[in-house]
C-alpha cells in the first residue's frame, strides 16, 4: 500500500510540474518565451540539488529510486520534446546550448562558493553547518556531471527517434511515447553507470528507477500528445531527416553565421524595396495606431511624424467608419479586408473642395510580430485614376451625344426630303388656283397666305437638309417686328370671342440671324 501511495504522489507532482510548463508554453504570445525557459532552467538547478542531497523514494525494501530523475527530469524531457515538435530543430538546438550554459554557470558558482567556504582567511557563516553545505555542493557537482552526460546523450537521441517514427507514418502518440522512452532509457543507463560505484548496486537501483521513469514517461507522453493535438500546431519536425539535430548542432556556428549574413542581406534588400515603393505601406496595431510607415506613406499623408498617430485621423470624417469596419473585419477573419476606397481629410472647411482630396484604395492585412498582433495597411493613390475615369466618361457622353445628333440629322434629312415634295405639290396646286382667277378678294388673301406659308416651310426644309448635310444656316439682317407680325398670323384664334393682339416697339428691331430658326 505504501508503494502505491508513493507512486501516486510521484504522478501528482509530475502532473503539476508538466501542466505548469504547458500553461507557460501556451501563454508565450502574451508573456513571451522567457518565463517558460526560466522555469526549465530552475528545474535543472533544483534537480541538481536533489541529486546532490541523494533524496530517494524507499517504499519497499528492493524498490529504492532517486526523486530528481523521476519527478524533475522526466517532465523536463517531455517539455523539451514539446519544443522540438512545435518549434522545430533550431529552437531545440538553442535549448540544448542554453541547458549546457546553465549547467556550466552552476558548476562555476558551486566551485566558487566551495572555495569561499574553505578559505581560511575569509570568514563565512550561516545557519547550516559549512561542512554540510560544502558536502552538498560536492555531491551536486559530481552528480551534475552524470546528469549532463546522460541528458545530453538523451537530448540527441530523442529527436532522432521521434523523426524516425514520424517519417515512418506512425501516430503522434506512438512517436511521443517511443522517443521519450528511448531517451529515458539512455539517460537512466548513463546516469546509473556514472553515479553508482559497483554493478551490484547498479542492479539494485537500475530496475526500479528505470521502471518508474518509463511508466512516468508514457504517462507524460499521453498528456503531451493531447496538448499537441489540441493546439493543432506541429513544426516541420516530421519532414526532417533523423540526424538533422546532430548535423545542426555540430555545424551550428558556421551555419548560424551564414544564416545571419543572408538574413542581413535580405533585410537590407527588403528595406530598400519598402522605402522606395510607390505604394503606401503602414503597420498599425489592433486599434489603428501607426507603428511604422514607409516614405511613400509620409508623402501621401503629408506628414513626417506618423508613428504613434491614429491612421483614421488622416481620413475624411465620412470615411473613418469605413476604415474602422475594415480594420475590425481583418482582426476577426485573419484573411484581409479586401480593397476599399477612402479620401484624405483637408484642412479647408470648403465643402465644395472635397472632390479635390487625395483618394486612396486601401487593403488591410493581419500580421503577427512575435507576441504583437499588428495589421498592414497598403494604400494606392487613385486620384488621377479617378480623374481620368471621369474624363473618359465625359468623352463617352459627348461621343454618344454626337452619334445621336448624327442619327437625328439623317432622320431630319429624310423627313425634310419627303416634306419638301409635299410643299412643292401644295405650291403647284395653289398656283393653279390663282391662275383661274375665280376667287374673291378674301379667298385670294387666304390663298396668298397659303403660298407664303408653303414657301416659308420650303425654306425650313432647306434648313433641315442643310443640317443633315452639315451645311450652314442662312443669316441676314431683318426687322424682328416684321417677323413677329408674320408669325403671329399663324396663331390667330378661330373663335371670335378671343381677342389676339401683338404689341411691338415703335423703332425697328434689327437683328442678324436665320429667320426660319
Amino acid at each position: 500500500m505504501e508503494i502505491i501511495n508513493t507512486l501516486l504522489l510521484i504522478f501528482l507532482e509530475m502532473t503539476f510540474i508538466f501542466v505548469a510548463l504547458l500553461l507557460l508554453f501556451s501563454q508565450r504570445k502574451s508573456i513571451g518565451d522567457i518565463p517558460f525557459y526560466i522555469t526549465l532552467g530552475m528545474l535543472l538547478i533544483f534537480g541538481e540539488f536533489m541529486v546532490g542531497a541523494q533524496l530517494n523514494f524507499s517504499g519497499m525494501e528492493k524498490w529504492v529510486f532517486p526523486v530528481a530523475p523521476v519527478v524533475i527530469f522526466v517532465p523536463f524531457m517531455a517539455a523539451v520534446l514539446l519544443i522540438y515538435i512545435t518549434d522545430g530543430v533550431l529552437s531545440f538546438q538553442r535549448l540544448i546550448i542554453g541547458s549546457l550554459a546553465t549547467m556550466g554557470v552552476f558548476f562555476y558558482l558551486g566551485d566558487l562558493t566551495r572555495l569561499q567556504v574553505r578559505w581560511i582567511t575569509h570568514s563565512v557563516s550561516g545557519r547550516l553547518p559549512l561542512e554540510s553545505f560544502d558536502s552538498l555542493l560536492e555531491l551536486t557537482r559530481s552528480g551534475m556531471l552524470a546528469v549532463v552526460a546522460g541528458q545530453l546523450l538523451a537530448l540527441f537521441i530523442m529527436p532522432v527517434a521521434f523523426s524516425r517514427l514520424r517519417n515512418a507514418g506512425h501516430r503522434m502518440l506512438v512517436c511521443c511515447c517511443g522517443s521519450l522512452t528511448v531517451a529515458l532509457l539512455v539517460d537512466t543507463l548513463v546516469y546509473e553507470l556514472l553515479t553508482v560505484g559497483n554493478w551490484q548496486e547498479i542492479s539494485r537501483t537500475l530496475l526500479p528507477t528505470l521502471a518508474v521513469r518509463l511508466l512516468s514517461g508514457i504517462y507524460l507522453a499521453c498528456l503531451l500528445t493531447l496538448y499537441v493535438v489540441k493546439i493543432g500546431r506541429e513544426s516541420e519536425a516530421k519532414h526532417v531527416r533523423a540526424l538533422e539535430i546532430i548535423f545542426a548542432f555540430f555545424g551550428s556556428y558556421s551555419r548560424s553565421k551564414l544564416l545571419e549574413a543572408n538574413l542581413m542581406e535580405w533585410e537590407g534588400r527588403y528595406r530598400v524595396i519598402l522605402e522606395n515603393a510607390s505604394e503606401m505601406i503602414v503597420v498599425v496595431d489592433r486599434n489603428g495606431k501607426i507603428l511604422d510607415a514607409n516614405r511613400a506613406a509620409g508623402k501621401m499623408l503629408d506628414s513626417t511624424a506618423l508613428t504613434g498617430r491614429n491612421f483614421d485621423s488622416f481620413l475624411n470624417k465620412y470615411d473613418t467608419d469605413i476604415f474602422r469596419q475594415n480594420l475590425q473585419k481583418s482582426r476577426d477573419t485573419s484573411s484581409g479586408s479586401g480593397q476599399f476606397y477612402v479620401e484624405l481629410a483637408r484642412e479647408e472647411t470648403d465643402p465644395e473642395a472635397i472632390s479635390g482630396n487625395l483618394q486612396l484604395a486601401l487593403t488591410v492585412t493581419p500580421l503577427s510580430i512575435g507576441a504583437l498582433e499588428a495589421l498592414v495597411v497598403m494604400g494606392r493613390d487613385i486620384t488621377e485614376e479617378r480623374s481620368l475615369e471621369a474624363e473618359k466618361q465625359r468623352l463617352n457622353e459627348e461621343l454618344v451625344h454626337s452619334q445621336r445628333l448624327e442619327a437625328l440629322g439623317q432622320l431630319a434629312g429624310g423627313v425634310a426630303h419627303d416634306f419638301n415634295n409635299n410643299i412643292h405639290a401644295i405650291l403647284g396646286h395653289a398656283d393653279l388656283i390663282a391662275l383661274r382667277g375665280e376667287l374673291g378678294e378674301k379667298s385670294n388673301n387666304h390663298l396668298g397666305k397659303i403660298i407664303e406659308i408653303a414657301e416659308s416651310s420650303g425654306q425650313l426644309t432647306s434648313q433641315l437638309l442643310g443640317f443633315a448635310r452639315k451645311g450652314k444656316y442662312r443669316e441676314s439682317d431683318f426687322d424682328l417686328r416684321v417677323l413677329i407680325q408674320r408669325t403671329a398670323e399663324l396663331f390667330l384664334p378661330g373663335s371670335k370671342d378671343i381677342e389676339f393682339s401683338v404689341k411691338t416697339a415703335d423703332k425697328p428691331l434689327l437683328v442678324r440671324g436665320d429667320q426660319i430658326q
